[in-house]
């Protein structure tokens, strides 16, 4: 069995996790089990920091199962360990250290990584250390029945691909928001479809979501209202085919107004982040943002209604939308009737509500609210 630690906004990981894998195992507020045949390719999932082996389910004896673990799968040569502790209440820092003199008792040079804080190793820490190249993080794992299970991690996010793919490119636009790469990958999940069905973003932007297509293997297609937009989009797909070498490049369409244009006659869905309205850069008031949600809705209604008007229709639609919390209270575009009444269904999840899919920066005054639609 294998293993996902979910990153910050848990309720859309655990929506991403079951799109991939199917039926999932919430064994804490923090890791889920999956059963995949196929080791996790963890580059293609926004959602997870690390993937895991799982050594044990119910470990008796945690120092001794991860010393007995290490033992029987240490290939020779120097020994780097380190063990994050996912859980309350605990701490197992002082274990790490009994392992190591133990196994210096038996001869054998070792290595062991702490966190620099807390009870968990960061990715930084994980990759800088190559633990899961030759190493061992081993992780211990409160379950919610307050048993305790040991999983090796095999795959870590690589938050310096994320952070190139996110700052590196040429055109970055602060003006009109920025999709992470990470949440790209994410809504991309969400569609659960194969790698024939070609991702369609009609508001492009800088072309962020459409790198993250192809490098998950799909033929990615996008367009924008916006000339600037438009490009800022080739600008930054031609970085990107220079620099990673795509299997398909992303084609970027003139431009285009989402509620009017025509979409392909094959095998697609629509992955997208609409207009998310004045990017605030101080708290606006409630009427403030009261003012832009009529137009907002009619902006993503429209858009909408022309994807219903096509000759072939997406397989499923991702579509983020704005949403804002002003003094405690949220905001948001209330259009979830309108969708009924043109045909879409709301797809819901069995791990978590389709209302409880929301990203939001620290610090930022608009969050997104995901919404998957069939």
């Amino acid at each position: 069995m294998q293993l996902l630690i979910l990153g910050r906004e848990k309720k859309l990981c655990l929506a991403e996790a079951e799109a991939v894998f199917g039926n999932i195992k919430i064994i804490s507020e923090e890791a889920v089990m999956v059963d995949s045949d196929h080791q996790i390719d963890i580059n293609n999932l926004g959602g997870a920091i690390k993937c895991a082996e799982v050594i044990t389910e119910n470990s008796k004896s945690i120092e001794s199962d991860i010393t007995s673990y290490i033992l029987k799968e240490n290939k020779g040569g120097k020994i780097n360990f380190g063990i994050s502790f996912y859980g309350t209440g605990k701490t197992y820092k002082g274990s790490g250290i009994k392992i190591k003199k133990y196994l210096k008792s038996k001869g054998l040079s070792v290595r062991y990584v702490q966190p620099k804080s807390g009870d968990n190793l960061n990715a930084a820490s994980v990759i800088y250390n190559k633990l899961t190249k030759g190493g061992f993080e081993i992780l211990i794992i409160q379950k919610s029945d307050k048993t305790t299970l040991l999983a090796r991690t095999t795959g870590i996010q690589d938050i310096n691909e994320y952070s190139k793919r996110d700052y590196d490119k040429p055109c970055r636009d602060r003006k009109v928001g920025m999709l992470p790469p990470k949440l790209s990958q994410i809504m991309i999940n969400l569609a659960l479809v194969d790698k024939k069905t070609t991702i369609v973003d009609p508001f492009c932007g800088s072309g962020g979501l459409l790198m993250e297509a192809a490098l998950m293997g799909h033929q990615a297609t996008g367009s924008d209202i916006s000339q600037d937009m438009i490009d800022c989009s080739v600008k930054n797909i031609e970085w990107f085919a220079s620099n990673y070498r795509p299997s398909f490049t992303p084609i970027i369409e003139k431009a285009a107004d989402a509620t009017q244009k025509s979409y392909p006659e094959l095998p697609y869905a629509v992955v997208t982040e609409g207009y998310l309205g004045d990017n605030f850069v101080i708290k606006p008031s409630a009427s403030t943002v009261q003012k832009q949600i009529p137009s907002l809705e009619k902006l993503y209604v429209n858009f909408l209604q022309n994807l219903q008007n096509q000759s072939v229709k997406p397989k499923s639609v991702v579509l983020c939308m704005p949403f804002w919390l002003v003094d405690g209270t949220t905001y948001q575009l209330k259009i979830i009737d309108e969708l009924v009444n043109l045909g879409y269904t709301i797809h819901e999840f069995q791990s978590v509500k389709s209302s409880d899919l929301h990203y939001q920066r620290e610090g930022q005054f608009t969050g997104r609210q995901i919404v998957v639609l069939n």
